[in-house]
């Protein structure tokens, strides 16, 4: 029942974390017109949020760690749920939305390494890192849900009710959270151990480069889709059919990463230079099969890399798995901030054979940096005669 309610309350503060900002991404058509926003401003205010949570991810771990993962989750609560009603209640200009998207950055930055620390306390080591993946399963599951509430919410009694509703969330997920971890398990090592910062922050950055050419997925496949000849509607499915491939590939890596002992990290970059594959693919545009099969490969491998990455850090530092991943974090964040905004700019300005070639590229050098942050890690437990990392 303890391992039920971990897993249950990691996904809900996962997705709360992040409801804000995909909320206002789905509703952004309706909003927008009543709020006088247009793309930009739109863009800005999506900028801010992901600024907000990477800045604050770190000290947001560090605190986690100290204090625990149900205080971590009682913030995230609280302040995802201020920010939603605030949204609800007080957005009349874009100025007032964007302070309530602020509160939700810093919501957010508490969501993941509370989550995460919940995960390794509560859940039993041979089965983590299945858990892991249905966690990180919890942000496509978001944007879909935000994409529903158009047409059931938000077109028939109005976009603010949405916000209203998916609250309902946060003031749910502390009595969903377990209060203390479960004698026993692996991971309650106290807030005191050990964290290597520096093959820790070259991970980060190896996850920063990866994220940003993956988060360019599905931002960008429609348009692009359509600009290499695909209907709209064949562009659309397109989108759902590799949204579904990568939160199963997340699942299906989570399952056999519990069967493996070790090496985590060099599947890690393994998926990120298949995934640059998938990217070249959708750089050559034509005939259509090319196109589909770099769809497939890059939702498969290039997207569906971030659980592993999570759970190889929480392995490496179980005693510290809320320190650890909210560094790591910071480089998930900023790549999700940065990549989309980059792509956009090479897609308008050279296409986007060009955009997907250089996201290719970006891809190969985060599984570059990331093997070269698993040898820092393996050399820094060495020297500390600590049993090899994931």
């Amino acid at each position: 029942m303890t391992t039920r309610r971990a897993v249950s309350a990691a996904l809900v503060s996962t997705a709360q974390g992040m409801l804000p900002v995909y909320m206002l991404g789905g509703l952004s058509v309706q909003m927008s017109a009543e709020l006088g926003f247009g793309a930009r401003e739109l863009g800005l205010a999506t900028t801010i949020y992901f600024a907000v949570s990477a800045v604050g991810s770190t000290p947001a771990g560090r605190f986690v760690q100290r204090a625990g993962a149900f205080p971590g989750i009682v913030v995230t609560a609280t302040l995802s749920g201020a920010a939603l009603l605030g949204i609800a209640g007080l957005a009349t200009t874009w100025a007032t939305l964007v302070a309530m998207l602020v509160v939700a950055g810093v919501g957010n930055a508490f969501a993941q390494p509370a989550a995460n620390l919940l995960l390794a306390r509560e859940v039993p080591p041979g089965r983590q890192g299945f858990f892991f993946g249905v966690k990180q399963a919890a942000v496509p599951i978001t944007t879909l849900l935000a994409g529903a509430s158009v047409p059931l919410i938000g077109l028939t009694i109005g976009w603010r009710w949405a916000f209203v509703i998916v609250a309902a969330g946060s003031a749910a997920l502390p009595f969903l959270t377990p209060r203390a971890p479960r004698p026993g398990v692996a991971g309650t090592a106290q807030p005191s151990a050990h964290v290597d910062r520096l093959p820790l922050a070259v991970l980060a950055a190896g996850a920063m480069l990866g994220a940003a050419a993956a988060n360019s997925i599905g931002v960008f496949l429609v348009a692009s889709a359509v600009d290499a000849g695909f209907a709209d509607s064949t562009a659309g499915l397109l989108l759902a059919g590799g949204s579904v491939l990568g939160i199963a590939t997340r699942l299906l890596v989570g399952h056999l990463a519990d069967r493996r002992e070790g090496a985590h990290i060099v599947r890690v970059s393994a998926m990120l230079l298949a995934g640059s594959v998938g990217f070249g693919l959708l750089a050559l545009a034509t005939p259509p099969p090319v196109f589909l099969a770099g769809t497939v490969v890059a939702f498969v491998a290039g997207w569906g890399w971030n659980g592993l990455f999570t759970f190889a850090v929480v392995r490496s530092y179980r005693g510290a798995a809320a320190a650890a991943t909210g560094l790591t974090q910071t480089g998930l964040w900023l790549g999700g901030m940065i990549g989309p905004l980059a792509f956009g700019l090479l897609a308008d300005g050279a296409g986007f054979s060009v955009a997907w070639s250089v996201g290719g590229v970006t891809m190969l050098v985060a599984a570059a940096v990331c093997a070269a942050g698993r040898r820092l890690l393996l050399r820094a437990k060495a020297e500390r005669a600590l049993p090899e990392p994931t």
